[in-house]
């Protein structure tokens, strides 16, 4: 949960705390990575036992690995399209840097994975590698419009999560055509490349959480502004846009393993991503939008559980808690009942595209 500030701040003072707060949270978050999460791709033991487990790997998997080989190549563009949205802002650069350094590991995973099993050679891999290079992602192309720090954080929180929710997948999958190994207390062992994914995929949770805490901090300053950002995001959300060499195989591979439904995106990604943020889902964050935009001039809003304290005297005329479903409920002060919203219809899933 977080708690939204009330206060006469300007909007400069509002971004400075908000700057304060991401450096205090950059310094402790990369911290404690340097302690749990240091790990180089090329001196990873399961590379030893790859070429032994290669020949159960199935042909839709071995396409799998090889479209999120390309998807993970496209780092830099993402790194640089998070730079240049930081402008002059300094804490938020270092974020995408140092960020850039763990996310450029996990192709490097998958390139040792596919070449150390003997399912590619590495000259094909590397003319793979350099065929996708001619494509760029930017963050225009993938949403539709320019994005500032704040919607480059908000669409990463989805991505994040869904890129860790498919190598989990793709893991698992692994393991049982690796014939589902036991040890001798029947605990599930993850040899080859399936052992291997699992750096990438907690690297990926790590930083779904890293997004998640820096959306939290701006909601806490300007709700209408994080509000705002996720719905946007949220509603135009997919996989990363890029134009990969074995697109058309890839994504066969991956409807044909049951990894691109979009029903799971709504349910695994994008509600459980919101629910962090306090909301129940999809429909929760449009109503707060919605609602939001009808408070009185002067309201200010707290969470549930969170009750802002030493409210100073004339810097509000009422006070409002956000609920879960996405109503402001009048807690205290001279406001105006806000009108219930009609309950959302039903979302049924829109196709949500892999690559």
């Amino acid at each position: 949960m977080v708690t939204v500030i009330p206060g006469p701040f300007t909007m400069q003072a509002k971004q400075a705390a908000i700057q304060r707060e991401v450096r205090q949270h950059y310094e402790a978050y990369f911290a404690q990575a340097a302690k749990t999460r240091m790990w180089f791709p090329d001196r990873l033991p399961q590379r030893k036992e790859m070429a032994k487990y290669s020949h159960l790997v199935s042909n839709d998997s071995r396409e799998i690995l090889l479209g999120f080989l390309g998807v993970e190549s496209f780092v830099d563009d993402y790194v640089f399209a998070g730079i240049n949205a930081a402008g002059n802002t300094v804490d938020t650069r270092e974020i995408y840097v140092q960020w850039g350094f763990e996310e450029r590991r996990h192709g490097q995973t998958f390139r040792h994975a596919l070449i150390d099993s003997g399912l590619y050679t590495q000259e094909w891999v590397d003319k793979y590698l350099a065929q996708a290079a001619d494509d760029h992602w930017t963050f225009q192309r993938q949403m539709g419009f320019e994005g500032s720090p704040l919607d480059g954080a908000a669409y990463a929180i989805f991505q994040e999560r869904h890129t860790r929710w498919n190598y989990t997948a793709l893991r698992m999958r692994l393991w049982n055509e690796y014939g589902s190994p036991v040890d001798e207390a029947g605990r599930q062992v993850f040899p080859a490349i399936a052992g291997a994914i699992r750096f990438p995929e907690t690297d990926e949770g790590a930083h779904e959480g890293n997004f998640s805490s820096i959306v939290r901090i701006h909601l806490k300053y300007l709700p209408d502004q994080a509000l705002e950002s996720l719905m946007k995001v949220s509603n135009r959300y997919r996989m990363p846009a890029v134009q990969l060499p074995n697109g058309d195989q890839f994504v066969e591979a991956v409807l044909a393993a049951g990894m691109g439904s979009a029903r799971d995106v709504i349910n695994q990604v994008l509600n459980p991503a919101l629910a962090k943020m306090g909301l129940d889902g999809r429909h929760a964050l449009r109503r707060a939008v919605e609602n939001f935009q009808n408070l009185p001039e002067g309201g200010v809003v707290q969470l549930p559980g969170k009750p802002i304290r030493d409210l100073p005297k004339n810097t509000a005329s009422a006070v409002y808690e956000m609920q879960p479903t996405g109503e402001f409920k009048l807690v205290s002060g001279e406001g105006k009942l806000l009108p219930e919203l009609v309950a959302a219809p039903h979302e049924e899933p829109q196709e949500t595209p892999e690559s």
